[in-house]
């Protein structure tokens, strides 16, 4: 008799919530950690979500980013006088896994014209 083993390929974990590192007047740079778990599956990319906290997240805008080792992006063309939340979420051969906890909250631009992270 033979016992085989049979090893299940999953979705990557969470990774971890992403980090305003720099703001303009149109853009922000996150940066993130890759999740635990790949899913035995080595990770291919991630999906940026983001939009305003009071929307649905049904309408939030997706972005792709390329590379198993890519932890930063620039999201560009945010509207001023919106605010903005992110998410992130790793991409295997076997799909898209769970998404992050939301960023802080990011205010463009306040009313001294400076931006405003909001817990």
């Amino acid at each position: 008799m033979v016992n085989v083993i049979i090893t299940g390929l999953y979705t990557p974990g969470k990774p971890s919530s992403p980090r305003i590192v720099s703001v303009t007047n149109q853009s922000v740079t996150l940066e993130w950690t890759s999740p635990d778990s790949d899913g035995g599956l080595h990770i291919s990319g991630y999906v940026i979500i983001y939009g305003s906290p009071a929307a649905p997240k049904a309408l939030y805008s997706r972005e792709m980013v390329k590379g198993p080792t890519t932890t930063t992006t620039l999201t560009e063309k945010l509207s001023p006088g919106r605010t903005y939340q992110f998410a992130v979420g790793a991409i295997n051969k076997a799909g898209l896994g769970e998404f992050s906890d939301f960023s802080l909250s990011l205010a463009f631009p306040g009313e001294d014209g400076e931006y405003i992270l909001a817990v």
